[in-house]
């Protein structure tokens, strides 16, 4: 039995995550998310919803994809319905944490579409016929390696640096990342091995740097 028609499905999550929502021409009823293609794991293959812990992230993603501010939105994960990704993965939602972006030698990495490259972790949600809402598991790994990437870059006051962001309204936020990408120091040739983890820190308006092999401690965990 499928899902009943005119109902829709709502993202449940313990905390507050936000998705970046690509606006559709006037007359359109429907809205995409940004999607990040999975290679590896129980999601290879599909699509994956890309999540935020902080909405200026998915405003810089915004602006990485030439968005005006006018094209897009940022929306708490709770409000966006996500039944058209999941008609597309037979019945099930795909998705992924966004973590940081790659980089090489202090350059921003950029795929050949000319997006960056992101660092994320994928999982895939089981979606129910007969409930409304789709449970998000975020795993505990995943927030302290989240947590543990920007204190290895000396940024100790990220958390209140975001929550002030947060503060913000989207126009604000916009600007903020028009200042970021203005900062960038660098891209590299499509399609080039990254070396590094890049994180943008606004409160010093720089990005920071931090060694790739960082990323493979913190998931093997302490010793």
């Amino acid at each position: 039995m499928g899902f009943p028609a005119g109902r829709r499905h709502t993202v449940l999550a313990a905390l507050p995550l936000h998705v970046l929502v690509r606006l559709q021409p006037s007359g359109s009823s429907t809205a995409r998310v940004l999607c990040e293609p999975v290679k590896a794991g129980p999601a290879a293959g599909a699509q994956a919803m890309v999540l935020y812990l902080s909405p200026f992230d998915a405003h810089l993603d915004a602006l990485w994809l030439g968005l005006a501010v006018e094209d897009y939105q940022v929306l708490p994960v709770a409000s966006f319905s996500p039944d058209e990704l999941v008609a597309r993965h037979q019945g099930h939602l795909p998705y992924c944490l966004h973590l940081a972006w790659g980089a090489h030698d202090g350059r921003i990495a950029v795929r050949a579409q000319g997006d960056p490259v992101r660092l994320s972790s994928a999982r895939v949600a089981q979606v129910s016929a007969s409930i409304d809402s789709i449970p998000l598991d975020i795993g505990l790994a995943d927030l302290e390696c989240h947590a543990r990437l920007w204190d290895c870059a000396g940024l100790y006051a990220h958390a209140e640096t975001a929550a002030r962001l947060e503060q913000l309204n989207p126009q604000q936020r916009h600007r903020h990342a028009e200042r970021a990408m203005e900062r960038i120091p660098g891209r590299t040739e499509p399609g080039r091995e990254i070396n590094q983890i890049a994180l943008y820190d606004a409160e010093s308006a720089q990005w920071h740097f931090v060694a790739l092999d960082f990323l493979a401690e913190v998931v093997a965990g302490p010793r």
